[in-house]
């Protein structure tokens, strides 16, 4: 039941965003300045009352989301939306001849001409384990010919980590459907007892009983898998399960066929289609917000960097993203102008690494920013594969123009770092990811944590700099970032997902930097050194 616990509690933190009222504008804490405040923010007003100090104007930058889509029609985003001066909205016809027909404002690899999109796809190693079950299954050691040896080898590998995680879902699933029908139950034996249909918590903490089957009803009412879950948050984390055991975890499932296209063959690239904005695009429209969301308009809030333009480019079905649609998107984002690349996702198996690294490797040539996410499984990501990753194969090489991020808390103290985000020297900073307010689909605004958010306040803060000082280059750009954010090394914090045992480290053997992303720090940094070179 422990076991079980921690997962509802990662599917309820990680997973799902709750729709909120629209607090004050101005006083979102992850814009806050530490120093005034004492929230760990990334002093955002500060740096554009820097900005307006020094009389700096802001010019275009367009930053490409690479992500589940969004929401185009968003109050508080669609003016912000990156359009194709070269193509003639929906008339059927690819104007500016890049091969991708009314892209407007982006592209989706997730799709055929015929409007279809993919909604909820497997694992990549789901798709590893069919792939070699296809080669392998009942053969045993003695019956490998040499050239297959390494990828039998694999598929053991592979078939013991797939089949526990399997066993794990459906089990989960089990026990959460178990626990759904016994809070049902719990709340007709509560009902009956109080004689009344609606009753409010305080009603069944004050019940008074020597009934055994009413206490266990109450008990589980209240504290359901042993923490204060709604039926809601038991219904999320059931349908998590449902689609992680029908889709993500499924053999049998492949939504990718109506697509069309080859995934093996990068060549073949004249797929998808230009709907940004299908059933599953909260994620993206999170995203976007934290970098883009209109400022100045007195709805919902401000985005971090001035006169952005979202290039919106739909690779993050529901599940793991194939390696050939995020190489596509790379290229796709470079060639249409974007100087920063947003990449919110990642996963632990990356077949085609080298069509990634290609990709990265093009965007560096091309002076492209590209931002990563650093995952929220709490785990040290140097121990482990975790995908897309800065460091590229054939020859080896680390990218220049790569930020990899964790995500940091509201406080300094011990939970500064949030218990879900990756760690590591990999990860290049930290940023804010926890209570993160942002843009939900259907105009909507909601709360959301995951290295997901630090992720776009990173990217946010770079189109910030950008827009200032356009001659900036990726590698500047991720210097200035490194090198002013807000020094949080020697505070002793927990480690993250500890499950309970409160291990304890320096904030500082968490990444590389040991720091905190600030905006302020950051402008005013690259304005000193700007004004060194001038004079």
């Amino acid at each position: 039941m422990k076991n079980l616990q921690s997962l509802l509690v990662a599917v309820l933190i990680l997973f799902f965003s709750s729709v909120a009222a629209i607090p004050d504008t101005t006083h979102i804490w992850y814009h806050d300045d530490p120093a005034t405040t004492g929230n760990m923010g990334i002093s955002l007003r500060e740096a554009y009352q820097f900005a307006k100090d020094k009389n700096l104007n802001a010019k275009e930058v367009v930053v490409a989301v690479i992500d589940s889509g969004i929401d185009t029609s968003h109050v508080d985003l669609t003016d912000n939306l990156w359009v194709n001066q070269g193509e003639i909205p929906h008339n059927g016809i690819d104007d500016d001849r890049n091969g991708y027909v009314d892209d407007v404002h982006g592209w989706n690899f997730l799709g055929n001409d015929d409007g279809y999109c993919v909604e909820g796809e497997t694992l990549e190693q789901t798709r590893i384990y069919r792939d070699y079950k296809k080669r392998f299954a009942g053969k045993s050691k003695k019956d490998i010919a040499k050239d297959e040896r390494h990828d039998f080898k694999e598929w053991l590998e592979i078939r013991k980590a797939f089949e526990k995680e399997y066993q794990n879902a459906q089990n989960a699933l089990k026990n959460i459907t178990l626990g759904l029908k016994a809070y049902d139950n719990s709340v007709v034996a509560i009902q009956k007892h109080l004689k009344k249909d609606e009753f409010t918590r305080e009603d069944v903490e004050n019940i008074k009983s020597d009934d055994e089957r009413l206490q266990a009803a109450v008990g589980f009412y209240l504290f359901p898998f042993g923490s204060e879950m709604s039926r809601e948050d038991i219904v999320s984390a059931k349908e998590y399960y449902e689609e992680k055991v029908n889709k993500r975890l499924n053999v049998n499932y492949n939504p990718r066929t109506p697509v069309g296209d080859d995934v093996m063959n990068i060549n073949d690239s004249l797929y998808g289609n230009p709907v940004l904005y299908p059933e599953g695009s909260n994620h993206g429209t999170g995203v976007s917000g934290i970098i883009g969301a209109i400022r100045g308009n007195g709805i919902g809030l401000d985005g971090i960097a001035p006169k952005v333009k979202i290039m919106m480019i739909r690779v993050v079905p529901g599940g793991d993203e194939y390696d050939k649609d995020v190489a596509l998107a790379i290229r796709y984002a470079v060639k249409m102008g974007a100087r920063i690349i947003n990449c919110s996702f990642g996963k632990d198996y990356s077949p085609d690494k080298n069509l990634v690294d290609e990709a990265v490797r093009y965007a560096a040539e091309n002076d492209v920013l590209i931002v990563h996410a650093s995952g929220n499984d709490g785990r040290n990501i140097d121990k482990g594969n975790n995908f897309p990753t800065k460091y590229l194969d054939n020859p080896a090489a680390t990218a220049p123009n790569w930020i990899e991020v964790g995500a940091s808390d509201k406080k300094v103290g011990l939970g500064l770092a949030a218990d879900f985000s990756n760690y590591g020297k990999e990860v290049d900073i930290f940023a804010p990811g926890v209570d993160i307010f942002s843009t939900n689909v259907k105009s909507k605004f909601g709360f959301s944590d995951g290295t997901s958010d630090a992720a776009p306040v990173v990217s946010g803060v770079a189109a910030l700099l950008l827009a200032y000082y356009p001659e900036l280059s990726a590698i500047e750009l991720k210097s200035y970032i490194l090198q002013s954010g807000t020094d949080k090394g020697d505070v002793v914090v927990y480690l993250p997902n500890d499950y309970g045992k409160k291990k304890k480290t320096k904030f500082g053997k968490l990444s590389a930097s040991g720091k905190i992303v600030n905006a302020y720090s950051a402008l005013k940094l690259v304005y000193e050194n700007q004004q060194a070179l001038r004079e």
